[in-house]
């Protein structure tokens, strides 16, 4: 459908509106909607039209309606995505085909299937864990070798907060390439890493020490530091008292690099009250 005028005013009223679930994304899923059913805005007063595309204002129910959706700017926020819209029944379709736009050519497209996706595994992890079918073409997008390393946090997060332990060789290699060239998402592996199983976080860290080689200012070494600093804030009692061992050889590792970087110490400070806290436990 060709932008009329009538047609640009009315989509751009209706955006600035405070109606729920009524956004640029879901008004060019509706706008789409009118093209479908061959109804022309040219035979419609301004109300009429405004009222025929809030009928069809929905969350994208095809493909080819969530390529719309995502091809939308301003770019999805978190905020923009209200809970009671979008349903589990959504999330469980949408993880299959946000798959095919995490490497989209189209900034933007990739950057909204990004943000969707992130918050689909944060509100909706249940419904998508419980379909473990809607996650295979996240699987068939971390085996491909040829997936851009900006999508592996990505990947992480949605694997392994609703994946199972199957994923743990696909978990672990993309957090290595996040920790290798993606700062920026490391809070994200941080997460999955724990939700999957704990020890993946633990593979993390030592992979991290294996090669930051006490440069800790390169781009690798900050981004270990944040994933450092997620683990130092772990506040389970349990994560440390079933890990004791392993996070004490860890800090011994740490200490190496401590005398050369303030914020290492105090990382390393943090980790060892933590593993002290666990040992009291014990000990009552």
């Amino acid at each position: 459908m060709s932008q009329s005028p009538l047609l640009h005013k009315v989509i751009s009223a209706l955006a600035r509106t405070d109606l729920a679930g009524v956004t640029p994304h879901t008004l060019a899923v509706a706008r789409a909607r009118l093209n479908e059913e061959n109804i022309s805005p040219e035979g419609l007063s301004e109300a009429a039209l405004g009222s025929a595309l809030l009928a069809r204002v929905r969350y994208p129910i095809t493909p080819a309606e969530m390529n719309l959706f995502l091809s939308v700017s301003p770019l999805l926020t978190p905020a923009s995505l209200p809970l009671d819209e979008i349903s589990e029944q959504h999330a469980v379709h949408y993880m299959p085909w946000l798959a095919g736009f995490l490497s989209d050519p189209e900034t933007v497209v990739q950057q909204n299937a990004r943000t969707l996706l992130r918050w689909l595994v944060t509100h909706r992890c249940e419904a998508i864990r419980a379909e473990q079918r809607s996650l295979d073409a996240i699987r068939r997008l971390a085996d491909d070798p040829s997936t851009s390393p900006k999508a592996s946090a990505y990947l992480v997060y949605a694997l392994g907060s609703c994946g199972t332990l199957d994923d743990y060789d696909r978990v672990i290699r993309h957090a290595e390439i996040v920790i290798e060239h993606d700062r920026d998402r490391v809070m994200l592996i941080a997460d999955g890493l724990y939700r999957l199983y704990p020890p993946a976080l633990i593979n993390a860290l030592q992979f991290f020490l294996d090669h930051v080689h006490a440069d800790m200012k390169s781009k690798q070494g900050m981004t270990g530091m944040s994933l450092l600093d997620k683990v130092a804030d772990i506040e389970d009692r349990a994560f440390w008292k079933t890990y004791y061992d392993q996070m004490e050889q860890i800090v011994e590792r740490l200490k190496k690099l401590a005398g050369t970087n303030n914020h290492v110490e105090y990382i390393v400070d943090q980790i060892e009250k933590n593993l002290a806290y666990s040992a009291l436990d014990d000990d009552s």
